[in-house]
């Protein structure tokens, strides 16, 4: 289990650094703000995912520097990303490319059974629901789905399982980023010219 720990925290770090260099975060804006849920502009109802299974899962697997508050956070915004995500939608494309080309199927429905799948296997090798589980037995009983997804994550819709697909989407963050390197870099967020080629500052200094 030690070496399965290592393995999944070195893959972590590797992803957070990819992904601090390749652009936008997926739903950023909605991790940053206390909004309403989301809704599909197809008026379709998304499939609910189970949230206390995968609150047990975020806690097992978002780094611990979030801390509670910002570990429900970054879940409230996986929730809300997932729930405007529209199945087989019309992706954009360049200008004068005649080609559509449309998004795969909605993965929530496949993600929750997936969340209930863990819930049961949970119950049946250890008697108890995962979040009433030890965080290390929860680590053990994922690595066996982080280990199916391959290397690295790519984007959170693609992933084949709601694991991946959570971490992908917080690696994507811009908060992930500052983990990352440990300073208040802020992507994303407007600021003026002023100061821009000041080094930002260490996270947790007053500004």
């Amino acid at each position: 289990m030690a070496e399965s720990r290592r393995t999944f925290l070195k893959q972590s770090a590797a992803t957070v650094a990819a992904v601090s260099l390749t652009g936008c975060a997926p739903g950023e804006r909605a991790a940053e703000t206390e909004g309403d849920a989301l809704s599909r502009t197809d008026g379709t109802t998304p499939v609910p995912l189970p949230a206390a299974t995968l609150r047990g899962v975020a806690e097992a697997v978002l780094p611990d520097e979030l801390g509670e508050d910002g570990r429900e956070r970054a879940v409230r915004a996986f929730e809300r990303w997932s729930e405007a995500l529209e199945p087989v939608a019309e992706l954009s494309h360049p200008y004068l490319v005649p080609e559509i080309r449309y998004s795969g199927p909605d993965p929530r429905p496949g993600w929750a059974a997936q969340l209930e799948g863990l819930e049961k296997e949970c119950e049946s090798r250890h008697g108890v629901s995962l979040s009433d589980l030890e965080v290390p037995g929860r680590r053990e009983l994922l690595a066996r789905p982080l280990a199916d997804t391959g290397p690295g994550l790519g984007a959170p819709q693609n992933a084949d399982h709601v694991v991946a697909a959570l971490l992908a989407h917080f690696f994507g963050s811009a908060i992930a980023t500052d983990l990352c390197y440990g300073r208040a870099i802020r992507r994303e967020l407007c600021r003026s010219i002023e100061g821009a080629e000041e080094e930002p500052a260490p996270l947790g200094a007053a500004p």
